[in-house]
């Protein structure tokens, strides 16, 4: 298919999509039957104009801890001995109850940072609230999280 064909063709689903978005304002998901070359048509779901669902965020899994000094992604310097955390999409500044589900030690820890990146873990947790956790001696425990309060 030449290029300007497919530019055609995206700019038409497209045009389609948002005339199905006025037609079908209700918040049910609307669909759209694609047409390609000699090929079966496709029904595609195009979209909802239904309310926005809130990010969901993880709130069981594995967290770890660190120590090292550096500066975090709030743009805060990091220190150990503060009550912090990294979470990959929470807001900054969201306070988050943790809770060791092997002890069931608690602590509540603000989000300053990004991270972690190692598949299977949700939190990292300063040295500091790993040591309320009592989970230095592994280094990582299973916990549950329950956001307190949003920035």
């Amino acid at each position: 298919m030449p290029v300007l064909s497919r530019l055609s063709f995206a700019a038409a689903l497209l045009a389609v999509s948002a005339f199905s978005a006025l037609a079908n304002s209700g918040g049910t998901p609307w669909v759209t039957e694609v047409h390609v070359g000699s090929a079966p048509a496709k029904t595609v779901v195009t979209g909802s104009l239904g309310p926005k669902r809130p990010k969901s965020h993880a709130l069981d899994g594995i967290a770890s801890y660190y120590w090292q000094d550096q500066m975090t992604a709030s743009g805060e310097k990091f220190n150990k001995r503060d009550m912090t955390a990294a979470h990959p999409s929470l807001p900054f500044g969201t306070l988050v109850e943790v809770t060791n589900t092997r002890n069931g030690k608690k602590t509540v820890v603000r989000i300053n940072d990004r991270g972690p990146f190692k598949p299977g873990r949700i939190i990292d947790v300063s040295e500091a609230a790993a040591e309320v956790l009592d989970m230095t001696g592994r280094g990582l425990a299973p916990v549950k999280l329950q956001v307190v309060s949003n920035p």
